[in-house]
């Protein structure tokens, strides 16, 4: 540890930040020049490459800062919280890119922006919660504000079931159980999960970084 900066921040960090942006520039290559034109939605369709894995980063990243509450709360060690709040707020990031890509294929694929079917509104109300949970971080001063996040961190989570389930639970208009896809496009899908994946994990440690330099700081002041 240098600085109070954990050692797996900064261990290979241009070695992860050099496979992101080669994976990400891979992906890219593929849904431009691999992945086929789906038939009835047309070029359109490609932005599923961007969409589903962004989605898939956001639920991880919210159960990350589920999972480093629940530490937090257990061991108050503060490395938890500098965890759940900056999976908390890469999650962000990537919930954003869903929510604005999706209206995106939808107007250009079904000519609506928006539907209240249950993935759509069940994601939004996560997005808005999620939202929240800074807004009290922020509106809160003191070692109270790491608990209080914490809670939120794990109560919030309660959401991430139901959106995963939505499309089982209930019937909706644009997210379907199931979908077919040919090789390629599963290929390019599954790298381009990968590849947001791996991105995730690079600027998440980033996060971490600056969390841990506003703790180092914060613990100077107290020693001065």
């Amino acid at each position: 540890m240098t600085s109070g900066i954990p050692g797996w921040v900064t261990r290979n960090r241009r070695v992860v930040w050099a496979l992101a942006i080669v994976l990400v520039a891979a992906s890219l290559w593929a849904v431009v020049a691999r992945a086929p034109v789906e038939v009835q939605m047309g070029v359109v369709q490609k932005i599923v490459y961007i969409h589903v894995p962004s989605a898939t980063a956001t639920l991880v990243a919210f159960g990350l800062t589920f999972a480093a509450s629940i530490a937090y709360l257990a061991t108050r060690a503060w490395i938890w919280d500098a965890i759940a709040a900056s999976a908390c707020e890469v999650g962000m990031v990537f919930a954003t890119i869903v929510l604005v890509s999706g209206p995106l294929w939808a107007r250009s694929a079904w000519n609506t922006w928006w539907t209240w079917e249950p993935r759509l509104t069940s994601f939004l109300i996560m997005w808005i919660l999620y939202g929240g949970y800074h807004v009290v971080r922020a509106s809160v001063a003191g070692n109270s504000k790491k608990t209080i996040s914490a809670v939120l961190g794990v109560v919030l989570f309660l959401n991430l079931p139901i959106v995963w389930k939505s499309v089982e639970w209930w019937r909706g208009s644009l997210h379907p159980r199931s979908v077919t896809m040919t090789g390629d496009m599963r290929q390019t899908l599954l790298l381009s999960m990968a590849a947001w994946l791996v991105f995730f994990l690079a600027v998440f440690r980033e996060r971490v970084r600056l969390e841990a330099l506003r703790h180092a700081e914060e613990e100077g002041e107290r020693a001065r």
